[in-house]
């Protein structure tokens, strides 16, 4: 059986960090001045990285840091996910 997990990913494509729904992803992410939750929602859907809409960057506001960041979803089987508990 496999679950379903979220991985923040940074501009190199390394984990940064992982995450069982999208709502504790985009909380991490704007607690930490990553992205907006509407950036998560959108890395999420299309791929994008984010602040690089259609590959072009775009203008940060509010201080943010993560462009060229992104999220993504990947399943995970059970067994590792009860090891790592």
């Amino acid at each position: 059986m496999t679950k379903l997990k979220i991985a923040l990913l940074n501009e190199s494509g390394r984990v940064v960090k992982t995450f069982t729904t999208p709502a504790e992803a985009q909380n991490y992410c704007v607690e930490n001045k990553i992205c907006n939750a509407g950036w998560v929602a959108r890395s999420l859907e299309t791929g994008e990285k984010f602040y690089y809409p259609q590959g072009r960057p775009s203008t940060i506001y509010n201080g943010y840091t993560g462009a060229g960041m992104s999220v993504k979803r990947y399943r995970v089987k059970e067994k590792d996910v009860q090891n790592k508990s």
